[in-house]
């Protein structure tokens, strides 16, 4: 994808760009100027809420740049492992998994707590478009895109975005 938008821009086409499932470190790798486009994102460091700003002023003063999508995944998959041993008291795989077909709730720097659908595993969670801003406007090689506000919206269920049982084959029968 990095290379692909690199490639897109030194061509100079010019034909709105947009895609799917986009971590913001191949925006970054594309290099300043090249990012363009709207894509979705599970999460972006500038987001607006006590425990995003934290987790990404702590991750700032620890390696000198904010966060990437995948280092807020890797953070929360450990907190979400460690919160699921807790509550079971233990590593046991299986009371683990029916833990987190519960129904629990997991914070996970977000607006919303975010949980697990029993029936395909898939994590509940809000969701960003981000659109890359015009070079002259890219404040350095990481603010470099604009972000819609949640998807779905406060008011609307986690659900709204996920397929239906209907549309996803995907099953995990016991």
């Amino acid at each position: 994808m990095t290379n692909f938008l690199k490639q897109y821009s030194e061509f100079g086409l010019r034909f709105p760009v947009a895609g799917f499932g986009f971590d913001t470190a191949l925006a970054w790798g594309a290099g300043q100027g090249n990012f363009l486009g709207t894509w979705p994102t599970m999460w972006h460091h500038r987001l607006e809420n006590p425990a995003a700003k934290k987790f990404t002023a702590d991750f700032r003063q620890r390696f000198g740049r904010p966060p990437e999508n995948q280092a807020w995944g890797d953070y929360n998959a450990i907190k979400i492992v460690a919160q699921a041993m807790t509550e079971t008291k233990g590593t046991d795989g299986p009371r683990i998994v029916e833990y987190l077909e519960s129904g629990a709730k997991f914070g996970v720097l977000k607006a919303r707590e975010s949980y697990f659908r029993a029936r395909d595993h898939q994590i509940m969670t809000e969701m960003y478009a981000i659109t890359a801003l015009p070079p002259a406007e890219q404040k350095d090689r990481y603010d470099i895109f604009t972000a819609t506000a949640t998807v779905p919206g406060p008011e609307e269920s986690l659900e709204a975005i996920g397929a239906t049982p209907e549309e996803n084959s995907c099953t995990f029968p016991a």
